[in-house]
């Protein structure tokens, strides 16, 4: 019995290293570096950083969930609708 546990502790472990670790750490460093996208809200180009870690997991499975983390235009605690991560995780 104790074996059987140990083979199917090991499969599930397989599995969610291969189903969400190694996804997250093929598409991380696309999002940890800031980007230069146009605001159409301010009409000018900002830097923004997203958070990398959902955005590479979303991306991995054909999601476009980015969230921001930082904008240049926005003051801090200054929120916006992020019109300008639309496409950005396709």
């Amino acid at each position: 019995m104790g074996t059987l546990i140990l083979v199917l502790g090991s499969v599930l472990l397989v599995f969610a290293l291969y189903s969400v670790l190694a996804p997250v750490a093929l598409n991380y460093s696309r999002f940890t570096r800031p980007f230069r996208l146009p605001c159409p809200e301010r009409h000018m180009n900002a830097a923004v950083e997203v958070k990398a870690s959902s955005a590479a997991l979303s991306s991995a499975y054909g999601g476009s969930r980015v969230h921001m983390r930082r904008c240049s235009l926005l003051l801090p605690g200054q929120g916006c609708d992020e019109a300008c991560l639309k496409d950005l995780a396709a």
